[in-house]
């Protein structure tokens, strides 16, 4: 199942079960997505920066947010694009 992630909010991925990928798709409409991941929950790093719909697979990191800004300006509105993400797991 896939959770959609919104600007505002910061993404916790669950870690208790196995494996650590995830996919993530990207629906561009009219802003470009900016993916930031944190190891801490405070320093928020540029991963990349989406100008098309995508989807591929993801390292999943302990916290992830997304905005329109790829100069480090987190919580800004992404407008109307979509930003999915679905966890997952190996068989272990």
């Amino acid at each position: 199942m896939a959770t959609e992630l919104t600007h505002s909010a910061h993404y916790r991925p669950n870690f208790r079960k196995a494996g650590g990928q995830g996919v993530i798709q990207v629906k561009k409409g009219d802003a470009n997505v900016s993916l930031y991941g944190s190891l801490n929950g405070t320093d928020f790093v540029l991963i990349e920066t989406f100008t098309a719909d995508t989807i591929k697979e993801i390292v999943l990191l302990p916290y992830f947010t997304i905005s329109a800004a790829s100069d480090g300006t987190l919580d800004t509105s992404i407008g109307t694009s979509k930003f999915y993400i679905s966890e997952t797991r190996s068989a272990t």
